[in-house]
């Protein structure tokens, strides 16, 4: 059989058919293109600050990477790098401030420059990094501490030149800084030999890092320690007849009364000595100035209404208060004001009650200074806390060696 044709296949069915195929291959075609065009302009952007890794463990339900429920929700913190990131572990929120004594490591770490376990081990303008002779004499300096076997002593003994100094340092030597935290952290005494080129060398211990409310029978202990030693020893008390628990109260009485009063940086040495368990009735400091009489009372009234009154007539008769009699005794009836103004005063705060107020209010306010002062020497740092020195003047070099040891051996808690 011969083919058909052109003319003769143009309009028969078959000729349809292959039309109709070839168009709806070239549509697919069109349609697989567009739907791909549009998946790639209408999916969803993947966020670029959108975290991975271990963020996953702070992300519950179906924003953990499709885990949805079947993965419970995890703790936050804890050890090893997979539980907190990067940002969380150096963040001060997720850091731990440090209350009352810090730990030897925290101690090492600041020596070495590096960042410490817990904030506020180290005061943040003096000087802790310690260089290679430093660390040396440091490391010399705990061994003659040794170990006592209770847990607590063996700060050992640190010896430097007296003429050592650091012109960095604004505050302190750092190896005094670094020994003194130390101290601190082992529960000891504080024992420094200062080497003169002489030879009278001079040893100087700080009881503050012993962290007690009353130290004088400590000292005492320290004072007859060296009496035993040698002839010639001088012995030279700084800390006075105060304790710790007092010179603390006073320095958060004084501090409140600061703030009371608007004021701030007031020098310690100006604050005065808050009121002795001896005056707790008060009567003898409250009720010390006689109350005013009802006559003294009568005649400051009589007297500023008097010249109240001749102030008013000057100024009937056309005077005015620039002129320079009316201003004067516009002037003397303003002091007569306030002497009568302090007169009521006094006659208010006078009254049985009102004693009684302030007696209350003045033992309520010292047993406030002794709680507060009491939670500072337990839980502020070694730095914020004053030194509590005593100081021994000895003749030769041998003598203060031994009696620095003697006295880093003491067992004084």
């Amino acid at each position: 059989r011969t083919p058909p044709t052109m003319a003769a296949r143009m309009f028969s069915g078959e000729a349809l058919a292959d039309l109709r195929a070839a168009f709806s291959r070239r549509s697919s075609t069109r349609a697989r293109r567009g739907r791909g065009a549009s998946v790639i302009v209408a999916g969803k952007p993947k966020a670029k600050n959108k975290d991975t890794g271990r963020a996953i463990h702070f992300r519950t339900g179906p924003e953990r990477f499709n885990a949805g429920s079947q993965v419970g929700e995890a703790p936050r913190g804890g050890k090893g790098k997979g539980k907190t990131t990067r940002s969380q572990r150096t963040n001060k929120v997720y850091k731990q401030y440090l209350s009352g004594r810090p730990t030897v490591d925290d101690v090492e770490r600041a020596s070495r420059g590096d960042r410490t376990k817990a904030m506020g081990v180290v005061e943040r303008e003096a000087p802790y990094r310690l260089t290679r002779d430093e660390r040396e004499a440091w490391d010399r300096a705990k061994r003659r501490g040794g170990d006592n076997g209770k847990g607590y002593g063996g700060g050992g003994v640190l010896e430097m030149r007296s003429t050592q100094r650091d012109p960095l340092a604004p505050h302190r030597h750092p190896l005094v800084n670094t020994h003194r935290l130390y101290c601190d952290a082992k529960q000891a005494l504080f024992v420094l030999v200062e080497q003169d080129n002489e030879g009278r060398d001079e040893i100087v211990c700080d009881l503050s890092t012993l962290r007690l409310e009353r130290d004088a029978e400590c000292r005492a202990r320290l004072v007859a320690l060296a009496a035993t030693m040698e002839r010639g020893i001088v012995v030279d008390d700084a800390c006075g007849d105060e304790e710790p628990i007092e010179s603390q109260a006073r320095y958060v009485a004084a501090m409140e009364r600061d703030e009371l009063d608007g004021l701030s940086g007031s020098d310690p040495s100006t604050m005065t000595d808050p009121p002795s368990d001896s005056d707790s009735n008060g009567d003898a400091s409250l009720s010390g100035a006689a109350a005013p009489s009802e006559e003294t009372l009568a005649a400051a009234r009589d007297a500023v209404d008097a010249l109240g009154e001749e102030i008013r007539s000057l100024k009937d008769g056309g005077a005015v208060n620039s002129d320079p009699e009316v201003s004067r005794r516009v002037a003397k009836l303003l002091e007569l004001k306030a002497e009568l103004r302090a007169l009521e005063d006094a006659a208010k705060t006078s009254t049985p009650d009102a004693i009684e107020a302030a007696i209350r209010e003045e033992r309520e306010a010292r047993e406030r200074a002794v709680e507060e002062a009491r939670r500072s020497l337990a839980e502020s740092p070694i730095y914020a806390l004053p030194e509590r020195y005593l100081r021994f003047k000895c003749p030769d070099r041998p003598t203060a060696k031994a009696l620095a040891k003697a006295l880093a051996r003491e067992d004084l808690l």
